[in-house]
């Protein structure tokens, strides 16, 4: 799990930023756009009148080409070159959007994982689809966003061969296997969080455990299908059982009762189509269908237990590790900016 794209503003005070390492690619009437060129492009914002830069970019892309993973030795030595080169303390930039997430494998189509991912109480969702094939789905509030898309799409569609084979090597992607990659985008951290968070806050270790923590909750608040349990017998499984499987798997996403659905609908056609005798046995049909199907309290679309492993995992790797620039200093980081 990692952090990908962010958005830093940087108050800069008395100190001049140093663009000569930039490329300046447009002149606004309160602003300049420089990007910085690694792996790939980052963008450097400057408004002279506030004495402000704002960054915005994806440090694993700028630094590796590619955003599968990043861990914080490449943050570190992502940060340390580029506020070194703009000659300015950036962990006391303030964060103004940010995205964190983590790339799982599962065992079925990317399509048929999101199919059975409906929707998060409160939110909006959205689709995306490539022709007929499902290949993301997001969900939406005014200060976060939840995306869930198919990441081996892009890693074979955008990113050159020999990029993919170091994926590959590196992170063991196989890409004959069935990768997920889950986005928190936090676009607005303060309201979020409740106050503002400064960079080197977002990275220190407790703060990504939380973002970890958050992660799983958020995936875990996305209603889901797939908990049906299919009946055993041949004969069990037939034109009527079907749709009604599943009908029972949306019941708790919809809140109603399936039996009382179709009862009401059986009474709005007319009794010249369908007398009372002939609602009472369809009726009784339903019923003895509905009698054929049990529900399961959990979906077997639902990865949860992998993420947990993962987390657990991580974490474990963490408490080995030395602590990075930004938790050595600690609050010297801060004491410093201006």
């Amino acid at each position: 799990m990692n952090l990908d794209y962010l958005e830093i503003a940087k108050f800069t005070g008395k100190d001049k930023a140093n663009f000569s390492y930039l490329e300046k690619e447009a002149v606004y009437p309160n602003a300049e756009r420089y990007s910085f060129q690694g792996c790939k492009k980052i963008e450097i914002w400057n408004y002279p009148e506030s004495n402000q830069i704002k960054i915005k970019g994806s440090l694993p892309y700028w630094i590796n080409g590619h955003n599968y993973y990043s861990g914080p030795h490449d943050w570190k030595e992502g940060l340390e070159y580029l506020q070194g080169c703009l000659g300015l303390n950036l962990y006391s930039g303030l964060i103004e959007c940010f995205e964190f997430g983590t790339i799982q494998e599962i065992p079925v189509s990317p399509a048929s994982f999101l199919q059975h991912h409906i929707k998060i109480s409160g939110m909006l969702s959205k689709e995306f689809r490539k022709g007929n094939v499902l290949t993301g789905k997001e969900y939406h509030s005014p200060i976060l966003k939840l995306k869930l898309y198919d990441i081996s799409r892009n890693i074979k569609n955008k990113l050159e061969k020999p990029l993919q084979e170091e994926i590959s090597r590196l992170f063991g992607w196989d890409r004959a296997k069935h990768y997920i990659k889950i986005e928190s985008h936090y676009k607005r951290p303060e309201a979020h969080f409740r106050g503002n968070v400064y960079l080197a806050e977002l990275l220190s270790s407790e703060f990504q455990k939380q973002l970890q923590n958050e992660l799983l909750q958020q995936y875990q608040s996305i209603m889901k299908t797939g908990t049906a349990i299919i009946p055993e017998k041949k004969a069990d499984i037939n034109s009527g059982t079907l749709p009604l499987l599943i009908l029972k798997e949306l019941e708790e996403i919809y809140q109603f009762r399936t039996e009382e659905l179709l009862k009401a609908k059986l009474k709005e056609i007319p009794e010249r189509i369908l007398s009372p005798a002939d609602r009472k046995a369809r009726l009784r049909t339903i019923r003895e269908n509905l009698k054929k199907i049990s529900i399961s309290g959990k979906s077997e679309f639902d990865i949860s237990e992998l993420l947990q492993s993962k987390i657990q995992n991580e974490n474990s790797e963490t408490k080995n590790s030395t602590p990075f620039l930004w938790e050595e200093k600690g609050e010297d980081i801060l004491s410093q900016a201006h």
